[in-house]
């Protein structure tokens, strides 16, 4: 898999988009898979592919950086 450079809000990423998870500055990043999202009122729970990292939580307007599949 290869970076991508385009960044969305991550209440907009959707399902079979893959993303770079990185979860604070400074620590590595990985990719994941969107499975399906949830939009609470201020964050967005989003159910991944991974069996380990299978939920992640952000702001809502946090940026994601996109990835895609090689």
């Amino acid at each position: 898999m290869k970076t991508d450079d385009a960044t969305v809000p991550a209440h907009q990423l959707t399902k079979g988009q893959w993303f770079w998870h990185e979860p604070a500055p400074g620590l590595p990043a990985w990719q994941l898979q969107v499975n399906s999202a949830e939009l609470l009122e201020d964050s967005v729970e989003i159910f991944t592919t991974d069996e380990e990292r299978e939920l992640v939580s952000y702001p809502r307007n946090r940026l994601v950086r996109l990835a895609e599949a090689a």
